[in-house]
Order: C-alpha cells, then sequence, then structure tokens
C-alpha cells in the first residue's frame, strides 16, 4: 500500500491573483502514529512525506500559519471494521446510523482497523513532525457514528459534525490553503473539496503527502485538478514558482 502521486503540474502563474502569504495557512492533515510506519492504519512512505512538511515548515514558519488536524475516534467508531465484524481494508459497506439528534442517515463506509482511538498512542501526531504552540489544531471524526475525512467536518457539509476550522481561519483573513499529509485519498482529498466549497484557494505540494493506494491517489488528485486545485511537485517547486509573492 501508499502511493507517490506521479501528477507533474506547475501552474501558469499569468493566471494566478498574486497574494500576500500572510493570506496562506499550511495544512497539515492527520501525521499520526497509527497512519505511520508500524501503526495500525500505515501508509507507506509517511516519513518521507513527513520529511518535507517540516521542510515546508523551515521555509516558511515566520510567513505563514499553519493548522494540524487530527483523527480522533470513539474505541467504537462507524468507521471501523470490528464495530460490524466486517474484515478490515475492505468495502465499502451500506450502513444506517442514527444520529445524535435521532436520524437515520444511509452512508456507503470503508472498513477500516481500529486507528487513532482518542488518547492512545496511536492518535498522538508522529514524533518527527515539527509542531509548535501557535498551531491551530483540530480534531475531527469525534462523534461515534459520524465520518469526517475533512478537517471541516462531516461528509454532509457539517450537518452532523462540524470543527470550527473554517471560522478560525476566517478570522485570519486566510485566502489560500496550502494542504500536506495524510492520506492524499481520504482526508486531504475530502479537506480539499470541503476549503474549494467554502471558497479558497487550495494547493497539494505531492511530496508533502501519501495515499493510501496509487490507483485511488490518482483518481482524487485528477479530480481536484479538474476542480482547480494547484498540484507541485515538490517544496522547492513551490517555493521557485511562489516565493515572489512573499511579502516581508
Amino acid at each position: 500500500m501508499g502511493s507517490k502521486h506521479s501528477l507533474q503540474i506547475i501552474p501558469d502563474n499569468s493566471n494566478y491573483k498574486k497574494t500576500n502569504y500572510k493570506k496562506f495557512i499550511i495544512g497539515i492533515i492527520d501525521v499520526q502514529n497509527d497512519f505511520c510506519k508500524a501503526g495500525k492504519l500505515s501508509v507507506a512512505e509517511a516519513e518521507f512525506a513527513i520529511a518535507a512538511i517540516n521542510k515546508l515548515r523551515y521555509i516558511y514558519d515566520e510567513h505563514i500559519k499553519v493548522f494540524i488536524s487530527q483523527d480522533w475516534h470513539n474505541e467504537r467508531h462507524m468507521s471501523f471494521a470490528e464495530t460490524h465484524k466486517k474484515a478490515p481494508n475492505t468495502g465499502p459497506e451500506d450502513l444506517r446510523l442514527i444520529m445524535e439528534d435521532g436520524t437515520l442517515v444511509d452512508v456507503k463506509q470503508m472498513m477500516w482497523p481500529s486507528h487513532c482511538v482518542e488518547n492512545t498512542p496511536g492518535s498522538e501526531l508522529h514524533s518527527d513532525l515539527i509542531v509548535t504552540k501557535n498551531d491551530i489544531r483540530i480534531k475531527k471524526g469525534t462523534k461515534k457514528n459520524v465520518e469526517s475525512y475533512s478537517a471541516f467536518g462531516d461528509e454532509f457539509k457539517g450537518k452532523y459534525e462540524k470543527t470550527n476550522l473554517n471560522e478560525l481561519i476566517k478570522a485570519l483573513e486566510i485566502t489560500d490553503i496550502i494542504l500536506t499529509g495524510i492520506a492524499s485519498d481520504y482526508c486531504v482529498y475530502n479537506t480539499a473539496l470541503d476549503a474549494l466549497r467554502l471558497g479558497y484557494n487550495v494547493h497539494i505540494i505531492l511530496s508533502c503527502t501519501r495515499g493510501v493506494s496509487k490507483t485511488t491517489t490518482d483518481k482524487a488528485f485528477d479530480d481536484l485538478k479538474k476542480k482547480g486545485v494547484i498540484f507541485y511537485d515538490t517544496v522547492d517547486n513551490f517555493h521557485q514558482i511562489n516565493e515572489s509573492l512573499i511579502i516581508r
């Protein structure tokens, strides 16, 4: 399992609305122990994504704010195969779930191994990841019967679980989100979709992400490209293209 997406895209800056880096934020999605080497839902080459994310932070920490998301699941979360007595890494399964307000909701859900259970070592951020006291921290997937791949909330536009990420970054007058992290094909992808829906410009640096599989990562990134996400191969590529945007 695991994929480094091979898509190579360099944006045409002549048509890109240049903006101050004070309007940018870096999003680090779910760089947690359970998604890294030896984790319960490990993603291949996650350590390379961490190294690239750290490089991005090293270059831009003085200029760009950062938010970090974490899966934070109940031990009987609806995405866990063992909750439904199913085999892990299968699906999607058709589920009918009861929301907190009593509403019955039909969903199609992948069956994942138990992972990122709240307050366990697997839910902690990987020790190699650079984290600072100024980072915005977001916990998602906190409700037992709700899947929240996106750092903004659930697949129903935040109807049943909504984080405060949008409010926090709107207050900072952010216009552009640079997405990084794990996994490209699920949580990074869904965060990007929500960010686009909410009106943000979205950038993804390929070296800063890794996916569960090449097939699903290719599909996700091809979809995001069509929707207007700007892709860069590496941190150096991003810096080379956008360095002129820095207002010191």
